[in-house]
């Protein structure tokens, strides 16, 4: 289970972190949602780093991919504190779905799918950071 959540939680990252790298336009896929050419759905509410207006978008993925990253390093090490991580998922998925909504697409379903698991587990599965450390 631990591998799994860790999987999921990188997954997360590295959906959300892509808008700080993004392909050539016309580029992206299932790994990679974001191309130089991805635009908002809502027009001067954000665009990508070196679009004008990126401001939204830079928060949005930065808190999501850094607490993904953080989560998934808290299933590992103890460093992170285990009150902290729950929270820290929730934050983190809640700024994924902003930032794919933001973006909508079709290549926007992986990282919402992604985000609802990880809700799932953290809300209704009650995933403890305390026993996949244990697992």
């Amino acid at each position: 289970m631990r591998i799994f959540v860790a999987v999921l939680l990188l997954l997360g990252a590295q959906f959300c972190l892509t808008a700080f790298a993004p392909t050539p336009a016309g580029k992206a896929w299932i790994l990679w949602p974001f191309a130089e050419d991805s635009k908002p759905i809502l027009n001067g509410v954000g665009g990508l780093p070196k679009q004008p207006g990126s401001l939204l978008t830079v928060l949005l993925a930065g808190v999501a991919g850094v607490g993904f990253l953080a989560a998934a390093l808290g299933v590992f090490w103890t460093g992170i504190p285990a009150d902290l991580w729950r929270p820290l998922v929730i934050v983190s998925a809640v700024a994924s779905v902003l930032l794919h909504m933001l973006y909508f697409n079709l290549l926007a379903l992986p990282p919402i799918v992604v985000d609802a698991i990880l809700f799932w587990g953290v809300l209704i599965q009650n995933w403890s950071v305390i026993e996949l450390r244990s697992s």
